[in-house]
């Protein structure tokens, strides 16, 4: 008998279809061919909840909204009393009620007559007897099918073949070898796994001249990367990597069985170790069938875990070995073990059977069998299918369940350690988890495991951390510090290294630097040591990061000689990257970056994770700093690769190294592939530890204009309390919450930025971030300048206050670079600098009112030689409006379309609005194949935002000031309709009030030429 597994309506979770894209595309152009004239017939397969009628219902409903019609039906599972016909007269019976029966018997010509006693319920005509020929049936249904498909290409399916009844299997057979030239597409569905050799659907599935006939598409279970989508979207919330790793398991991918467990909850409460009963019963039904003795054998292969040899069997089953294969071969003939090939072992058909087989066993016995499974593993290490590694883990988990806690404390130590050696971090956490949980439960435990506790915990923590788990590595750092003797100064000083590590990677950044400078402390007094120059280099890039870069050069390069001193190879690396990072930020890139080079090369040669992901991270950063933008992005990426490939994308090292390469992504203008870089690192992380990517993230949202998206980045980021000085943080920080006011036309909210940042910034050495505030806090300036200077009633001594602080900020940016003593090949890690310092100068010009187009020419091709596409467009845009200004059509129009080119890969909403709002009143055109446009501007096309032209009308007298009262005065309507357009015209332009209206209409210059009259 079938098992009775229920319906999957997967795998859509939430609205979303996950997956399939290629089944379905098959689909559809075969529908396509169909609708010339080619009919067809496709057989799709595949395990029981899997997706298959999801699959054809989002399929139907796609046929549907084309124009096809669509007939639908499904075998019924009864046993022995199957209904003939049983898909068909569902199929009649469902598009009688869609459609109503008139309109059935116009589309399906004189045949339906003849079918329609099929669905006598809803004709009131007899049902076919059985003196009814079925060839009489078979010709019937396929002139009615032809008679629907000669209104429109037709689709019928039948779901669920595998129950169908001989006559539906006859008809089917008769569809799909007597099609010609009808505009039908034939569906079919049927659970693969319910199929034993002697199904009648089978044999018709093997006929040589049946197969050349049709089409055959097998779904596979989901990939974990499509399970996670799919959980994510069933929950409503990012699945966690260990959670997903347990979902994935027991699934196996199955959609049905994965969306049960989401339901049940079983895997999300602790305190539940069951399966869901509908599962249970699901896959032990099968089991049902089985004979005393294979039902025993599975259970051995249920404790031995998800795949098992057959010599462990033998070692383990009390059966001779003939009963032993006799059984297995039940097992097999049953579907609930299969055979792989490949090592001739015994596999659980779904993790979820075997764990369903494992939980029905008595307590008792599983202990026994635990027992059993575990002395024969250590009297013969050869009876595993693994490797060391998980040879190990295996035997310490089955002494674990046995009961037997000493032989499973010395296992699982053993057992973490092998993990370590391979980098297994999260099967090695488990395994430390489990001695910490057994130590007090054992006579003399450090004797048994050969350590202290604290170095369990310890090696527990850095497992935790290189997991991903950064929270639970900080809390077992910490407790191994509390139980460290505090006369063993060196552990101590490494502990207290291990945990500013921590910190930092929790985003902790200001109890980091104090730690670091703690274990330094501890160590003052020890003889130099690998351990005195790892801390050593930690305090220097404490340096770096606060932007003491002077400071971090000097401790660093002590750090160098003190590791070439002892010798340690590691710790050298280690060092020459911190000082080769400090020499970079100090523009000394050649030197500098040779020095990460080599800090990379070590830490290759000795595989020390920590400091090769450093590596990849710093070298990324001094490629940027100096220019070499897609340089940086493929060091970034090639870290990336080498996470993913050791398993380490949740590592706090592989997120760095992807908000490094998403930020250089930014720079370059590949908007698209930095936000799908940074919403990976994001997914399921805390807000504290992923502060660079959340800014990287808005700074891409607030240049594309979702400028609320931006915002609610920004607060979170700002919630976070004392977060980092690092200047590359607090820069991009407070210049993006600048401008961010700028585009919403809060100019005080700008100039506030502004000033906080530089509060911050000044007194560092990073030219590069503090210039670029400086040219932020001059743009806000001279934004408010040309307000200042178009208002009605004009106030010069705010005028001339604005005036002056811009010329303050100018003199501050007016860094001498052009004097640094630099060799010739450096000269590129100041470019960037040279540029925003012209940036400066030509804001300061536009804040004067002299704006020169020659300056902004200037900025533009310095952000164009760099690979600058966003910063070269508003540079090309501010040229275009002084050139305008002047009087100079000729140039206004070249620059416009160098800022619409330079502008136009990228989804820079605001920026290009601006763009095209100064083209419309050049009167040029954007595209330089097209003719210039029409003199008239006053049709919609010059309106942004969608504004109607009495929208436009209040708009302007907003801009002078004028209340909703004296709005309504000037325009003869009521003070409530003024109101609404106030409303109205706020939502359009998503600005926060009137001011910011006012501030944007002047930018864009919708008014003036009212304003000027």
């Amino acid at each position: 008998m079938a098992t009775a597994y229920a319906s999957a309506q997967f795998p859509a979770a939430g609205g979303s279809f996950i997956g399939r894209a290629a089944e379905r595309a098959r689909l559809t152009g075969l529908l396509t061919e169909a609708a010339g004239s080619a009919a067809a017939t496709v057989f799709v397969g595949g395990e029981a909840g899997v997706g298959k009628s999801r699959l054809l219902e989002e399929f139907a409903a796609e046929a549907r909204s084309a124009g096809r019609t669509v007939l639908r039906g499904a075998c019924i599972n009864l046993g022995t009393g199957a209904v003939p016909y049983a898909p068909l007269i569902d199929a009649l019976r469902r598009i009688v009620r869609a459609l109503g029966e008139q309109r059935v018997r116009e589309l399906g010509g004189p045949s339906y007559a003849e079918l329609s006693r099929l669905v006598s319920d809803f004709t009131g005509v007899a049902p076919l007897g059985e003196s009814t020929a079925q060839l009489r049936v078979f010709g019937a249904v396929l002139r009615m099918l032809d008679h629907f498909g000669a209104h429109a290409p037709t689709v019928l399916i039948f779901e669920d073949l595998h129950w169908a009844d001989p006559s539906t299997l006859d008809l089917v057979s008769y569809l799909a070898r007597a099609q010609t030239d009808e505009r039908i597409l034939l569906v079919h569905s049927y659970r693969s796994n319910d199929l034993d050799r002697r199904h009648p659907l089978r044999t018709l599935l093997a006929e040589p001249d049946f197969i050349r006939r049709i089409h055959r598409l097998e779904l596979a279970r989901f990939t974990r990367a499509e399970l996670e989508r799919f959980l994510t979207a069933s929950t409503g919330d990012p699945v966690d990597r260990s959670l997903l790793d347990r979902y994935y398991e027991l699934s196996d991918g199955n959609a049905f069985f994965a969306e049960e467990l989401v339901v049940s909850g079983v895997l999300t409460d602790p305190a539940s170790t069951r399966l869901p009963n509908s599962l249970s019963e699901i896959m032990l039904s099968r089991v049902e069938l089985l004979d005393d003795a294979a039902a025993d054998v599975l259970r051995v292969a249920a404790v031995a875990g998800r795949r098992v040899s057959h010599r462990l069997l033998a070692a383990v089953c009390d059966l001779p070995d003939q009963q032993l294969i006799k059984a297995l071969r039940q097992c097999v003939a049953q579907h609930v073990l299969t055979i792989d090939a490949a090592d001739d072992t015994y596999v659980f058909r779904h993790a979820l059977l075997r764990e369903a087989v494992y939980q029905e066993l008595l307590p008792g016995e599983r202990v026994g069998l635990h027992r059993a499974l575990a002395t024969a593993l250590t009297a013969d290490p050869g009876f595993s299918l693994a490797e060391d590694l998980t040879a190990a883990a295996e035997l310490a988990h089955h002494w674990y369940e046995a009961r037997a806690l000493p032989e499973a404390l010395t296992a699982a130590v053993h057992a973490g350690e092998m993990a370590v050696r391979v980098h297994a971090f999260r099967e090695a956490e488990q395994q430390y988890q489990r001695v910490l949980s057994l130590w007090s439960r054992v006579d003399d435990p450090q004797r048994r495991t050969g350590q202290p506790r604290w170095r369990v915990l310890a090696a527990a923590a850095d497992t935790a951390r290189w997991g991903g788990r950064v929270e639970q590595a900080l809390e077992l750092i910490r407790a191994a510090i509390a139980e460290v003797d505090r006369a063993a100064a060196r552990d101590a000083g490494e502990l207290l290294e291990r945990l500013g590590n921590y910190l930092w990677e929790a985003g902790e950044y200001g109890e980091s630097q104090q730690t670091y400078r703690a274990a330094a402390r501890a160590l003052a007094e020890q003889p130099p040591s690998a351990v005195s120059a790892r801390v050593l280099a930690a305090v220097a890039m404490a340096e770096v990061r606060e932007g003491r870069y002077a400071e971090g050069a000097r401790e660093g390069a002590h750090a160098v000689e003190l590791a070439r001193a002892v010798p340690a190879r590691a710790e050298e690396g280690r060092a020459l990257n911190t000082l080769g990072m400090a020499l970079t930020m100090l523009d000394q890139p050649s030197d500098g970056m040779a020095k990460v080079r080599e800090a990379l090369r070590i830490a290759e040669e000795v595989d020390h994770l920590e400091d090769l992901f450093r590596a990849y991270g710093n070298l990324a950063v001094a490629l940027e700093h100096v220019g070499r933008l897609t340089d940086s992005v493929q060091v970034a990426l090639d870290g990336l690769k080498v996470a993913r490939a050791r398993g380490l994308e949740q590592a706090r090292g592989a997120g760095v190294l992807a908000n490094n390469a998403a930020a250089t992504l930014v720079l370059l203008g590949r908007w698209d592939e930095a936000a799908a870089v940074l919403d990976d690192v994001l997914r399921a992380r805390p807000l504290r530890g992923t502060l660079y990517p959340r800014l990287t993230l808005a700074e891409i949202r607030l240049a594309q204009g979702s400028f609320d998206t931006a915002a609610d980045l920004l607060a979170g980021v700002q919630l976070v309390d004392r977060p980092t000085t690092d200047p590359r943080f607090v820069g991009p920080l407070y210049a993006c919450l600048a401008e961010l006011a700028l585009w919403r036309g809060d100019l005080t909210g700008a100039a506030e930025a502004v000033r906080a940042g530089l509060a911050v910034l000044e007194g560092q050495a990073n030219l590069l971030e503090l210039t670029r505030m400086y040219a932020v806090g001059l743009r806000a300036a001279a934004d408010e300048c040309e307000l200042l200077r178009t208002q009605p009633e004009r106030d010069p001594v705010r005028l001339s206050a604005v005036v002056a602080y811009a010329e303050r900020l100018a003199g501050q940016a007016a860094v001498p670079v052009d004097s640094l003593d630099l060799p010739q090949a450096d000269q590129a890690g100041v470019s960037q600098v040279r540029v925003w310092r012209d940036l400066c100068l030509a804001e300061l010009a536009r804040a004067r009112g002299t704006a020169d187009p020659d300056a902004w020419a200037v900025v533009a091709r310095g952000w164009s030689m760099l690979g600058r596409s966003y910063p070269a467009g508003y540079a090309y845009w501010r040229e275009a409006e002084t050139a305008l200004a002047a009087g100079d059509l000729t140039r206004a129009g070249s620059a416009a379309r160098s800022a619409w080119q330079s502008t136009e890969p990228l989804p820079a909403g605001p920026l290009r609005t601006e763009i095209e709002a100064m083209a419309r009143r050049a009167r040029v055109t954007l595209d330089p194949e097209l003719p210039e446009p029409a003199a008239d501007t006053a049709g919609p096309a010059a309106r942004p935002f969608g504004l109607t032209a009495r929208e436009l009308e209040v708009l302007c007298l907003l801009c002078l000031g004028r209340t909703n009262r004296e709005i309504a005065t000037e325009l003869f309507i009521t003070e409530r309709t003024a109101g609404v357009h106030v409303s109205n015209l706020l939502k359009k332009m998503a600005a926060n009030n009137r001011s910011a209206a006012a501030s944007m209409a002047h930018r864009l210059r919708l008014c003036s030429d009212r304003e000027s009259g």
